[in-house]
Parts: C-alpha cells; structure tokens; sequence
C-alpha cells in the first residue's frame, strides 16, 4: 500500500509538473506580450502622480505577496494531520494586510475613475482577449489531468454566451493597473508562485 502510494504521488506531481509548464509557457506567449502593449497604452494617460502612486501601491503589494507565498509554502511542507496554530503576529499580520489591501483596490479605482473615458476603450480590447485566455488555460488544465479526474473535471457544467461582452470583475482592472511591464510584476510573482509550489513535493 505504501509503495502504490508512493507511485500515485509520483505520478500526480509530474502531472502538476506538466500543467505548471505549459501554463507558464502560455502566459509568456500569449498573455504577456498583450498586456505590456496595452499596459503602455494606459500609461501614457497617467499622471506623474498617479504614476508616482502606483509605485507606492506595486512596493506594498509585492511585500504582501511574498510573506503569503512564504506562509503557503511553509503549510504546504507540512504533513496532512500537522495542526498548526497561527501566532499572535501572524493573525496581526494578516488583519492589517486586508486594511492594506483595500486601501490599494480603492486607491486603483480612484485612478482608473479619473480616466474612465479611455480606460473603457483599452476594457473593449482586453476583457474578450481575457476570457480567450481564462477559456485556454482551463483547457490546458484539463487536459494535463489523469482520465478519472479529466472526465469528472469536464462533465456537464453551466455554459453562459456572452461572457465577452460582461465588463471586467473588481480585481482585473487593478491588477492591469499594478502591472508593471519591466518587471512583470505582479505576473512574475504569481508564475513564482506556481513554480515553487510544483516543486515543494519533489524535496528541491
């Protein structure tokens, strides 16, 4: 029973492995290249101060992202019965990290309000080019998984026409606007994120 444990688990983490590889090489392809295009586009309507702002917000953010990867890393290392008690700083922590988090969202909208007008127009080209991608990765997805979990992964399901034409969710029009074309940032963190977590199973 141990060694077949063993082997389901060896074969699941190459499965993740896999999936994990193709969702970064299609984000560099096809997702990237389109997103530092149009996030130039908007930047040449911000204001220095605006501009000056987003930085601020980017700094603050990536902080945030590190210590979450850092704390998920850390419970996804440990065994499945470990019961783990957060600290007095760590419930701190994560309290004043939403207080952070809302100012951010709200200080990005505030921005992305003053320039509604030309913002509605950069929405037009990319909120179908995202459900295009939303739609590929999930079949990237279901792809790479085992027979059992593929079938079950793809039966029945709600199909809805005219998601390309619905206005983006609260948090798309921030993370475009936090996005930051040099650095890939915060993209190049999520694709980290992806990363160590493929690995944290295979002891590297």
């Amino acid at each position: 029973m141990t060694l077949t444990s063993g082997c389901v688990r060896k074969t699941m983490q190459k499965e993740v492995d896999r999936i994990v590889a193709e969702v970064l090489d299609y984000s560099t392809r096809t997702i990237e290249p389109e997103l530092k295009l149009q996030r130039v586009r908007l930047d040449k309507i911000l204001l220095e101060g605006e501009k000056k702002q987003i930085d601020q917000y980017r700094a603050l953010t990536e902080v945030m992202a590190d210590s979450i990867m850092n704390f998920q890393m850390k419970l996804v290392q440990m065994k499945e019965d470990t019961v783990y008690h957060l600290s007095d700083s760590e419930i701190d922590y994560y309290n004043r990290s939403q207080k952070v988090m809302r100012d951010i969202i709200t200080g990005c909208w505030n921005i992305l309000d003053n320039h509604q007008d030309e913002f509605a127009e950069l929405q037009k080209d990319m909120y179908p080019k995202m459900v295009i991608w939303q739609n590929e990765l999930m079949e990237i997805v279901s792809k790479n998984l085992p027979n059992s979990f593929r079938n079950e992964f793809g039966q029945g399901g709600m199909r809805i026409l005219g998601m390309e034409q619905l206005g983006p969710n609260n948090m798309s029009p921030v993370f475009f606007l936090l996005y930051e074309p040099k650095t890939n940032f915060p993209l190049e963190t999520l694709k980290e994120a992806l990363l160590r977590t493929g690995l944290s199973d295979t002891g590297k």
